[in-house]
């Protein structure tokens, strides 16, 4: 199994958003047209989920309430569906959230939910139904 299917949290933690990576719903891709999961010069249309498992993933401050919202989600939904179904699509991310809480500790993750936006609100509702994949 590689190191970007893993289901542990790889991204890098960053202080700031380096200005030349790439935004997504879950992360800052310092390597977009590089991915792991399509190979060089391809772009990644992997899942946004499996940013939290890609080296090329940077977090930081910014995406600490998105992430704790989504976490809480996921949380929330693994009593709302079938335990096979979410097991298949959500525990690995649920698994690499759970390591990033870990990483950031309580007292950065409770703030995090204290700030959480409409926007993160808005942003993780659209990853959960699907609406961000094309």
């Amino acid at each position: 199994m590689s190191k970007a299917h893993a289901t542990v949290f790889a991204a890098a933690l960053r202080e700031e958003a380096d200005p030349g990576d790439q935004q997504t719903a879950t992360a800052d891709c310092h390597d977009y047209g590089n991915s792991p999961y399509i190979g060089p010069g391809a772009g990644c249309t992997a899942s946004f989920l499996l940013c939290l498992a890609c080296p090329n993933a940077r977090i930081h401050p910014a995406h600490h309430s998105r992430l704790a919202h989504l976490h809480h989600a996921l949380g929330n939904l693994r009593t709302a569906i079938e335990p096979g179904q979410w097991h298949s699509q959500w525990a690995d991310g649920h698994a690499r959230l759970e390591h990033l809480k870990g990483q950031l500790g309580t007292a950065v993750w409770t703030r995090a939910l204290a700030d959480v936006t409409i926007a993160d609100r808005e942003l993780i509702a659209l990853l959960l139904n699907g609406d961000l994949d094309s």
